[in-house]
């Protein structure tokens, strides 16, 4: 007796017949990234991507923000920076916290 092949959804992504009208509910741009993931494309936002690996000295992060070093320390301090201690007592801002930052002020 021949068996039938039959396509199958894995179980995370449940029923087809489920998902389809889920989908057709989505809005435009939501769906538009789903067709876009689905041929492999990198679909998560500007913000989310790795930027630039590059690390700035303290005095060179508000040598090219134009803060204060403590207004610098005060964003690391309250969480709107995030700093990278490299060794004890020794930091560094990413280049794109720095672009964070200045992007708010």
């Amino acid at each position: 007796m021949k068996e039938e092949s039959k396509t199958t959804v894995a179980p995370e992504c449940g029923d087809l017949n489920e998902l389809v009208p889920l989908f057709m509910a989505a809005p435009v741009d939501r769906r538009a990234a789903a067709f876009a993931a689905l041929r492999g494309e990198d679909v998560r936002k500007a913000d989310d991507r790795p930027g630039s690996l590059r690390l700035f000295k303290m005095g060179e992060a508000v040598s090219l923000t134009g803060l204060s070093r403590t207004t610098l320390w005060r964003a690391i301090r309250d969480g709107r920076v995030k700093a990278v201690e490299v060794r004890r007592g020794s930091f560094r801002v990413p280049e794109n916290e720095l672009r964070k930052l200045v992007a708010v002020s």
